[in-house]
């Protein structure tokens, strides 16, 4: 999950301080695309960067719909283990 650090204020915006986590694997991408208001933004994961304060909107509300994702996956699996589990009682 990615990390505010501190609110910080700019001549031109309020900009806050984002982390995103680094991913592990061999093919793992270490950087993410966001486009907001059509500015484009690559984020390079492992570090602290400073990004407009609807940028780290955007990667809260895509955090919190990667979770969601998540548990609905999850619930859905455990969902069919137990149908299984009484079809076979």
């Amino acid at each position: 999950m990615a990390e505010t650090k501190k609110n910080t204020i700019n001549a031109e915006a309020k900009r806050v301080q984002v982390k995103l986590p680094k991913l592990s694997g061999q093919n793992a991408v270490q950087e993410e695309f966001f486009s907001v208001n059509g500015r484009n933004y690559i984020i390079k994961r492992g570090e602290y960067v400073d990004v407009p304060v609807e940028v780290a909107e955007v990667i809260r509300n895509n955090e919190q719909a990667e979770e969601y994702a998540m548990r609905y996956v999850d619930n859905l699996n455990k969902a069919e283990e137990s149908k299984r589990a009484e079809m076979l009682k």
